[in-house]
């Protein structure tokens, strides 16, 4: 009547959709809290010994970001022959990740002429071509895959080394933070996040959390103040994006849907826009703090310590404290 072979496999798959469903994530991030407050405390002093100037951090950090995020979306992708649907976007959106960060990169590594110092020709071709084959078998075992990020790292390379003007380190960073948590929700068992339409309530409110903060920093960032709104549609306006955005909220919540969660997202940075070219002054520290908790929440969603650790680090190089208020008063 059972076959020992279904029986077998039946344990497994249990055992496998359990594996998903738990938020493995945070439990890594509770054991890693000890490394993480270690380097709270000596922040400053790591900065220090490898040279880096406080406005170097910024831009030394964003770099690391990106390189790390390229190799996570390389090392840990899975199988493009097990998506969900028939005809997703994950692909395409995972090749277009690859190419924004071979490019800004690429780019990165010219203007600090490092390839040239460091190796020889031999070598840097060497790089290359591990990085090709990890590129191409990180898409097997399908050959539209391998084609597809393949393709993607070399039109990266061929313009990162052809862009000649200088690209925000914050913008790509942010911008590539907030498409893979995007791509998170989008499929989370192609990265080991978590198991479709039964995410937990700690895998919802990190995705929100890193979404919130990637906004912020955005919004923050390049919005200026003007104070021409009239203050009785001001508040009304503020009203509706908030009235709005508690809709998009519970609906998120109890349909774990990714227009949803990009609407809830885009209310929240029109919100936030909304408050700050209404104001006459906003402090511009808000941006860098919000970017500093951007890469420590995504760090620990990813289980990748190391982009946490970075946005500690550039969490203590800041002059400015955080301040409760002046988040308050976006929301």
């Amino acid at each position: 009547m059972f076959n020992d072979i279904s029986i077998v496999s039946t344990a497994i798959s249990s055992f496998n959709n359990a594996a998903l469903m738990g938020p493995y994530f945070f439990v890594v991030g509770l054991f890693s809290l000890p490394l993480f407050f270690m380097t709270f405390l000596y922040g400053k002093d790591f900065v220090s010994r490898f040279g880096w100037t406080v406005r170097d951090v910024e831009s030394k950090v964003g770099s690391l970001v990106v390189v790390c995020l390229m190799l996570w979306m390389v090392l840990i992708g899975g199988n493009y022959a097990v998506i969900r649907d028939s005809i997703s976007l994950l692909p395409v959106m995972v090749a277009a990740v690859l190419f924004v960060s071979v490019a800004f990169i690429t780019s990165w590594l010219k203007k600090l002429n490092y390839m040239e110092k460091m190796y020889n020709k031999k070598s840097r071709l060497l790089v290359v071509c591990i990085f090709f084959v990890l590129a191409g078998f990180s898409a097997m075992p399908t050959i539209w895959g391998i084609l597809l990020q393949l393709s993607a790292v070399l039109c990266g390379m061929i313009v990162g080394d052809r862009l000649n003007k200088n690209v925000s380190d914050f913008f790509v960073s942010t911008f590539v933070l907030g498409v893979t948590t995007v791509l998170l929700l989008m499929q989370p068992e192609y990265f080991r996040f978590g198991q479709l339409g039964n995410l937990t309530f700690i895998h919802i409110a990190a995705l929100l959390l890193a979404g919130f903060f990637c906004v912020t920093a955005l919004a923050t960032k390049y919005t200026n103040t003007r104070a021409k709104i009239y203050e009785s549609a001001y508040v009304k306006l503020k009203w509706l994006f908030r009235i709005m955005s508690l809709l998009a909220l519970i609906l998120f919540v109890l349909t774990e849907s990714v227009p949803v969660f990009v609407g809830l997202m885009t209310v929240c940075a029109l919100s936030e826009m909304l408050t700050i070219y209404h104001s006459n002054s906003f402090p511009e520290y808000i941006a860098k703090q919000c970017w500093a908790w951007l890469l420590i929440s995504f760090g620990v969603m990813i289980i990748c310590p190391f982009v946490t650790m970075l946005g500690i680090i550039y969490l203590t190089c800041l002059p400015q404290k955080t301040d409760v208020k002046d988040f308050i008063k976006l929301l």
